[in-house]
């Protein structure tokens, strides 16, 4: 669908004129042929118009698709669903990227098509040298912006674990003073979330347990934003730290850690976290 027949649709629909849709915005004349498709919207105009009639850009853009992420959009959205240690569906982004390439040039696709390779790369060998040399275009592409976005924290999320425990450690206290900037966007949460989770593996793993239990301790303040899994982790890292310092009373988070996967029936996930907690913890 056309974005003037889109837009024409929600109009009728919410009740709206044409002339209350355009009010010091454009003026009617402008938006009628925006409607019939013979004018082009500015940016700001667009953002301004979709906003009056309480629809967002993105899903504008899903309803003209038919209801559908674009081709692009749903190889992007796949890739950042995963982790290194799926190969197939690794394999099977690629090649979809591939795909869209032979018909298209575009250079998020060019990097997603060799982020894949690279973290395939890790998944077959662990060979990470040979990974980090593949993405070095990427890294150093990223690294020297002045400010990240969220596609860009996206895409370091993806490689940082292939770095240094120093430079990650550096670069996820960057990008959760970044996520300050937006802490009124919607599900930002969920990704200061994962840097903070996997920040305070690192912070344990470099014996920095006071800095690993005040980021935890910072993040289960406000939880209640939190799935079943991410509670676990930070309840699990939490008394993980409390056993290292000697603090006392981490069994009753564990406790909490069992009963909730227990009742979501994420045994694997326990003996995961459980595995972790006896690997890093003093056992008198």
């Amino acid at each position: 669908m056309e974005l003037g027949s889109i837009l024409k649709e929600i109009r009728i629909n919410r009740g709206y004129s044409q002339l209350g849709v355009a009010h010091k915005i454009i003026s009617q004349g402008v938006y009628s042929k925006v409607e019939a498709g013979t004018r082009d919207l500015d940016a700001v105009s667009f953002l301004q118009i979709a906003n009056r009639m309480n629809v967002t850009p993105d899903e504008i853009e899903f309803i003209s698709n038919n209801y559908d992420y674009n081709h692009k959009q749903r190889i992007v959205n796949d890739f950042f669903k995963l982790s290194y240690n799926q190969p197939d569906l690794l394999t099977a982004i690629k090649d979809r990227a591939m795909d869209y390439l032979k018909v298209e040039d575009d250079l998020e696709l060019r990097e997603i098509h060799m982020l894949c390779e690279a973290l395939l790369i890790v998944s077959d060998s662990e060979d990470y040298t040979k990974a980090v040399d593949l993405i070095e275009p990427i890294w150093k592409r990223v690294i020297t912006y002045d400010q990240w976005y969220l596609y860009d924290i996206r895409l370091i999320n993806m490689i940082l674990f292939m770095y240094p425990i120093e430079t990650t450690i550096a670069i996820s206290e960057r990008v959760l003073k970044r996520l300050v900037d937006y802490s009124k966007y919607d599900k930002v949460e969920s990704m200061k979330d994962i840097y903070s989770i996997n920040l305070s593996l690192l912070y344990i793993r470099s014996e920095r347990y006071a800095d690993a239990l005040y980021l935890v301790e910072e993040r289960l303040t406000d939880r209640h934003h939190m799935n079943y899994t991410m509670l676990s982790l930070f309840l699990s890292r939490r008394a993980l730290c409390k056993n290292i310092l000697h603090l006392g009373d981490y069994e009753e988070d564990q406790a909490s850690v069992r009963h909730v996967l227990q009742a979501y029936g994420a045994i694997d996930l326990l003996s995961r976290i459980e595995e972790e907690f006896e690997k890093y913890a003093i056992i008198e």
